[in-house]
């Protein structure tokens, strides 16, 4: 591991999170090539790409399947959608959660935590299980009631913190501080996070015959879909297996949107919101990434760009899938009208092939399912 602000490094073998100077640390990219040839061989899953992951002795895994690239008609383009809310706990971030957890047995951690909305929480929480590791996680109190349940349903603690989600954080440091033996297996600092995100690319490219898209749309809070892509789509260009990145877009919701401001000032790094709205997309609501400025630097460097969408596009996004047979949650959504923004700006030629990361099941947040389907006529 390298740190990204003094280029310390670590060993694999070392209990840290983030640097001794407060940067955040990244995996060194890897030697080894994939072979589809080998690949055509092996089960579906994130270890199938084991030669582009961290070495490591343990290996958990829930069965993770490789998800649906499906085809969809959106005014009159086709487009593909990436189903990853079809991984195990409903969430991408299973891809994330598989690597970290399987780092932190590889340590002889025993107790863990992380802070969370939600689906990272949830994700973590049913590795530990699979890992043994026995998991605390601080949501905020406002979170889904669907996520909190499912975290329980996997045997870890839950801490509910009242106020907004930097509230969160504070209170999971302030734990760490009290506690040495608890480590901190952070699905936004820990450097293995990205690193099992990196095979939603791989997958997406198998999955097209080796031939990279055009563009590809997410979600962006903390960016770690948008910085898996990128790594994942840099490592295949390494590899031979890609002549080029595709155009990576961030969406997010103009409620909670530090990325788009800090990209049309044409900044460096991501200052933190100071006043973030309320929003459907909970997943999405960081008033400020911990690798802003590797978002930014991912967008410019494969020539993408950033939309926002408001509160009732969510709304229409949501409706719009759900119509076409797609249950996911209101985080998912952005990419809808995300889509139509940059067509309708011609950041996107109507030639150009699209994918759309959709990341999370509907039913995690069943309370805005009901609230938006109940609003409907009979």
């Amino acid at each position: 591991m390298r740190c990204t602000a003094c280029d310390a490094t670590y060993g694999p073998d070392e209990r840290v999170w983030r640097c001794r100077c407060g940067g955040a640390l990244d995996v060194e990219p890897p030697t080894a090539r994939l072979s589809p040839a080998l690949l055509r061989e092996r089960a579906p899953g994130v270890w199938r790409y084991a030669e582009a992951l961290p070495a490591l002795s343990e290996r958990i895994s829930l069965g993770e399947p490789t998800t649906p690239l499906v085809a969809w008609r959106h005014r009159g383009r086709w487009a593909w959608l990436k189903c990853d809310y079809l991984m195990p706990t409903g969430s991408y971030k299973d891809r994330g959660a598989a690597v970290l957890m399987s780092h932190v047995k590889a340590l002889g951690v025993d107790h863990a935590t992380d802070d969370s909305s939600g689906n990272a929480a949830a994700s973590l929480a049913a590795y530990a299980a699979a890992a043994g590791v026995r998991m605390t996680v601080f949501c905020p109190a406002a979170a889904s009631p669907g996520k909190l349940a499912q975290i329980r349903l996997y045997g870890a603690t839950v801490r509910r913190v009242e106020g907004p989600r930097a509230k969160t954080t504070e209170a999971l440091l302030a734990e760490l501080a009290r506690d040495p033996g608890l480590f901190y297996a952070s699905h936004l600092w820990h450097p293995y996070f990205t690193a099992g995100m990196k095979t939603l690319a791989f997958e997406i490219t198998e999955q097209r015959g080796w031939q990279v898209p055009d563009a590809v749309l997410c979600p962006v809070g903390a960016g770690s879909i948008l910085l898996g892509l990128h790594d994942g789509f840099v490592d295949l260009c390494r590899m031979g297996l890609a002549s080029r990145l595709p155009r990576l877009f961030a969406i997010q919701a103009e409620a909670v949107d530090p990325v788009a401001r800090a990209w049309r000032a044409g900044a460096a790094e991501v200052p933190r919101l100071a006043a973030p709205g309320p929003t459907l997309a909970e997943g999405i609501a960081l008033p400020a990434p911990v690798r802003g400025a590797a978002v930014l630097r991912a967008l410019r460097e494969s020539r993408g760009g950033v939309a926002t969408v408001t509160e009732d596009e969510i709304r229409e996004g949501l409706l719009r899938l759900g119509r076409q047979g797609f249950c996911v949650e209101p985080t998912s959504a952005v990419v809808v009208k995300g889509l139509e923004r940059l067509e309708d700006s011609g950041e996107l030629a109507p030639d150009e092939e699209v994918v759309l990361v959709l990341s999370g099941f509907g039913l995690k947040a069943s309370a805005a399912l009901t609230g938006i389907a109940g609003a409907l006529p009979a």
